[in-house]
């Protein structure tokens, strides 16, 4: 029964650990920042920032789409300068990509990426992992418990020889 515990206990360390990395991954490339974050933080690296693009504020310039990005009570100027996105128009909440110019108070950005619902994806992965572990885990608790249970009675009797069988070997 020890080695029981001492599987599952590896299976949640395990489990423990790929959480650890994946909640990294997601602070380090998928997480979105506010614009009012952005203009208190001020980062110098390359950021990604969710907001809703300002209603009237799209002006096309050469090279380059101008537009201001609104959302928790601040607005940011940003400078798009890469291909043109049909996901780019008045009042759609937008996660654009790029790094913060302190000189010109705009914010550069090459890339719009998607709208990200981790919620949604999370939600339908717990739901679909954690009864099947649950199922798993008793199982194996059911077969450890049959097996012992089949260990201890005497399923096997050997077959007592009588002086007959006895006389005809």
């Amino acid at each position: 029964m020890k080695w029981f515990y001492i599987r599952w206990g590896g299976v949640l360390i395990i489990a423990a650990i790929i959480g650890v990395l994946g909640i990294q991954r997601y602070n380090r490339d998928v997480t979105a920042i506010s614009p009012d974050r952005l203009l208190r933080d001020q980062p110098a690296q390359t950021v990604r920032v969710i907001g809703m693009v300002e209603a009237g504020s799209i002006l096309k310039e050469e090279g380059a789409v101008l537009f201001q990005l609104s959302g928790e009570g601040a607005k940011i100027p940003v400078r798009y300068g890469g291909e043109e996105s049909e996901n780019l128009r008045d009042l759609k909440t937008v996660v654009v990509v790029g790094m913060w110019n302190p000189t010109t108070k705009t914010f550069d950005s090459g890339k719009i990426a998607l709208v990200p619902n981790y919620g949604f994806v999370t939600a339908a992965y717990l739901i679909s992992l954690l009864p099947m572990g649950f199922f798993l885990f008793n199982m194996e608790r059911k077969v450890a418990m049959l097996y012992i249970l089949i260990k201890e009675e005497k399923v096997y009797q050997p077959e007592q020889l009588t002086e007959e069988s006895l006389e005809s070997r």
